[in-house]
């Protein structure tokens, strides 16, 4: 794979100000392995942690699907698998992540739904064969467009407010 580091930049300057507000209530987090380049949004509960990851996929192992890096990703996670977090965030018939997945469909941004595995949903894109000048809109596009169904769902905010059982 081509060092893609330049591009990879000049995509997170370009989606910076758009996403930038609506994740100030997360806990934010920016990973650069050999694996990942990207940024990971979460909230705790207890040891629990859920919350939704974009970014770059370096190597073939991030999701659990086969990969073509470099790929724009975009997922959700809840872990530990079977924790109340997970369960209320993922299981549940009306959790976030399901409203999120229903409305993904609904806009043709279809997200893949894993609820049993730490990475509960996910979407990406191959962007191996795009040119570099043409790199980071393709990818600034594919982030912001994954980002509809957030906002569509209502995602964020009930995530950001946890639902109280009577």
């Amino acid at each position: 794979m081509d060092d893609r580091g330049a591009e990879i930049r000049a995509t997170f300057e370009r989606i910076r100000r758009p996403l930038q507000w609506p994740m100030e209530d997360f806990d934010r987090r920016r990973v650069r392995t050999a694996r990942f380049d990207g940024f990971r949004f979460s909230r705790s509960k207890g040891k629990a942690v859920a919350g939704f990851a974009v970014g770059f996929a370096l190597r073939e192992d991030v999701l659990p699907v086969t990969l073509e890096p470099p790929e724009a990703v975009a997922y959700l996670f809840a872990r530990p698998t079977g924790s109340a977090l997970h369960r209320d965030f993922v299981l549940r018939a009306g959790s976030p992540v399901r409203r999120l997945v229903r409305e993904s469909e609904r806009e043709g941004l279809p997200y893949e739904l894993r609820p049993r595995d730490e990475i509960v949903a996910f979407r990406h894109r191959s962007l191996g064969t795009v040119p570099p000048e043409l790199f980071p809109l393709v990818a600034s596009d594919f982030f912001l467009l994954s980002y509809r169904p957030f906002w569509a769902s209502g995602f964020l905010e009930r995530i950001r407010r946890p639902r109280r059982r009577r």
